[in-house]
């Protein structure tokens, strides 16, 4: 959107629609093109007019003001801005239950920033909800500690994915890994302790 309509009729975007129908009328009297008899100064009256005519029509209210006012916000966000935002509509699917719309979001927001954790995470959770799509929920972890190989979190899911399916000894390989790298850490002790008893 090349053309800042609110600029364009030297009004604030706060400005209400009694403001825009004003500043266009000021502006309309002083640019319209009938008061220049010089043909070059009358063509350079008739570009500025049709432009605050644009603005107006744009901004003077309803629907299409709306529509340009979000363009304009979502021309200014970067990428890191678009996949957050994503990802903060997709933990509110989340919460409301909306499992398949929140995977959407999450999936959008790690399409515009792939090495971000915490969006990997929150797919792969999602995914160990649902039984049948305990493979792509492992990619996602397997993927988050290649990501981030200094969280222990990644690890942890990994390893409760393998034991949710019964994969006790990759369940156990993975944990006995990220043991040796976050020996400290007391959920993965925890973890082995219990696979020890079994």
């Amino acid at each position: 959107m090349a053309d800042d309509y609110y600029s364009a009729l030297r009004i604030p975007k706060t400005a209400s629609a009694a403001d825009v129908k004003k500043a266009y009328l000021q502006m309309a009297r002083d640019t319209h093109p009938d008061r220049f008899k010089d043909p070059e100064e009358k063509k350079e009256a008739d570009a500025r007019f049709q432009k605050i005519t644009e603005a107006y029509n744009q901004l003077r209210g309803g629907r299409s003001r709306q529509e340009y006012d979000r363009d304009l916000a979502k021309e200014k966000r970067s990428p890191e801005q678009e996949a957050d935002l994503f990802f903060k509509n997709g933990e509110l699917r989340e919460q409301s239950r909306d499992y398949e719309t929140a995977l959407k979001y999450y999936y959008e927001a790690m399409r515009l920033q792939p090495k971000k954790l915490e969006y990997v995470m929150a797919a792969g959770r999602l995914f160990v909800m649902d039984k049948s799509k305990t493979r792509q929920a492992a990619d996602l972890f397997t993927s988050a500690m290649e990501i981030d190989p200094e969280s222990p979190e990644p690890h942890l899911e990994l390893g409760d994915v393998y034991l949710r399916t019964g994969m006790t000894v990759r369940a156990k390989r993975v944990f006995a890994t990220a043991l040796e790298k976050f020996p400290n850490h007391p959920e993965l002790k925890r973890r082995m302790v219990k696979l020890k008893d079994k």
